[in-house]
């Protein structure tokens, strides 16, 4: 069983189990239901003898014995059940019962006050067994006692019958419980095999530069496991940082003798729109660089940002009654948190300014790129005044009256990183502001 799963492992152990657990458990409650039918056998043959001793009597010497007995059991035929007298050992009267019954022979006579009980007891050469029970007692004739034997038969296959039923039910309700078992194995299985299954999915997105340590609570024996493998995401951390603090002594090595050159008098102007170019288009991959280095590769979950700014302006904007709620995936960011956090802040707290008693965040999570929805129920921003909202460089700096916004800060980031940014008309009423963050992968 070398290369079989532990989930797989333990089906075939619990299906072992189950097979040798099931059979005991029939063979025993088989003889347990068996000797229970025994006792109330001979409990119920025994109280039918009673019946037949106190109905007897001798008159004149004869031995009488009523036309009906109380037990209908002897009075019908073929009720499987048969009784007899015996006196000095001679049949002297036999059940109404036993009409197609020939005795071939009765069972040894027990003495005075004597019982026997016979399990299975051929009565004549039918072939059928029967159960047996019969007992002696004195009565008086006149001048002396004579001892009369009672005898009560009864036919097995009723018996045979009941039981055979009995384990039928037995192995069905078992069968049904081992299988219920199985179940809930297989349930159970999945539930311990959860923290491995949680354990793998953590390595892999850290491997994948999804998240830097591992935060799952797993069990006490993976404890030192996990230790050990944020102790190995951290030393990678560090060297990530390592190279970015050298990006960032690399920007500002790079952006210096640029300032420079642009702020020379004598800089003609056909030199200085290449060298501004230059300055854009370093300044641009050294914020990819230099902000999201260090995470590039690895995500940042989005939502938990989103659902910290919300409750950071419910108390800023306490006082305005708004209702904030975000739904939808987790999302993913690459890039750095902080920046993360100042395209999101300046985003929600524009719409909190233009909203009049709602805003809703959703995030949606896709194959390529992460899709944010900022949707409030304000006025909304006039048409016109969209185009140079996205214009690189300008600002609105009236979204409702006396409320500037940052809105440059948020489309230099998001070129920064590749993202877009686009406004239109919320199904609340007001403004819709999408961005589109891209993933590298």
């Amino acid at each position: 069983m070398p290369n079989l799963s532990l989930r797989l492992r333990s089906l075939l152990i619990a299906i072992l189990a189950l097979g040798i657990f099931i059979p005991v458990t029939v063979l025993t409650l088989s003889k347990a239901y068996t000797s229970s039918l025994l006792q109330a056998k001979y409990n119920e043959l025994k109280l039918m003898n009673l019946a037949m001793i106190s109905v007897f009597e001798f008159e004149d010497g004869e031995s009488l014995m009523p036309q009906m007995l109380y037990d209908e059991q002897l009075n019908l035929p073929d009720s499987g059940y048969v009784g007899a007298i015996s006196v000095n050992n001679q049949l002297v009267w036999q059940s109404a019962s036993s009409v197609y019954t020939v005795f071939d022979s009765l069972m040894t006579t027990p003495a005075i006050g004597d019982e026997v009980f016979v399990p299975q007891y051929a009565l004549d050469d039918s072939g059928s067994e029967y159960f047996a029970y019969a007992f002696t007692a004195e009565f008086d004739n006149g001048d002396q006692y004579i001892p009369v034997s009672f005898y009560v038969f009864n036919d097995r296959r009723d018996f045979l019958h009941e039981r055979d039923a009995f384990l039928r039910s037995v192995w069905q309700y078992l069968g049904a419980l081992g299988a219920g078992l199985l179940v809930v194995l297989i349930i159970g299985m999945n539930t311990l095999l959860k923290p491995v299954r949680l354990l793998i999915g953590e390595i892999q997105q850290a491997s994948g530069g999804n998240q830097t340590q591992l935060t799952e609570d797993y069990p006490p024996e993976f404890t030192p496991l996990k230790q050990s493998i944020n102790q190995l995401l951290a030393g990678e951390a560090e060297q990530r940082e390592r190279y970015k603090n050298s990006l960032g002594d690399l920007a500002h090595s790079l952006k210096t003798p640029l300032a420079v050159a642009l702020g020379t008098a004598a800089l003609p102007d056909s030199a200085k729109e290449p060298l501004q170019q230059i300055d854009t288009l370093i300044k641009r991959q050294l914020k990819r660089a230099s902000a999201g280095a260090s995470v590039w590769s690895q995500g940042e979950p989005v939502m938990p940002v989103v659902q910290q700014l919300i409750a950071a302006l419910n108390k800023v904007y306490r006082d305005k009654n708004l209702t904030l709620s975000a739904s939808g995936d987790e999302g993913l960011f690459f890039g750095d948190k902080t920046d993360l956090m100042e395209i999101l802040g300046n985003l929600m707290d524009n719409a909190c300014k233009a909203a009049r008693s709602e805003v809703v965040v959703s995030v949606r999570q896709l194959s390529r790129q992460t899709e944010l929805h900022i949707d409030d129920d304000g006025p909304g921003i006039p048409a016109e005044q969209v185009e140079r909202l996205l214009n690189r460089g300008q600002r609105l700096d009236a979204y409702t009256d006396g409320q500037g916004i940052g809105m440059a800060v948020v489309t230099d980031l998001l070129t920064a990183y590749e993202g877009k940014l686009t406004i239109n008309r919320a199904t609340l009423g007001g403004a819709s502001v999408k961005i589109t963050l891209p993933s590298p992968r």
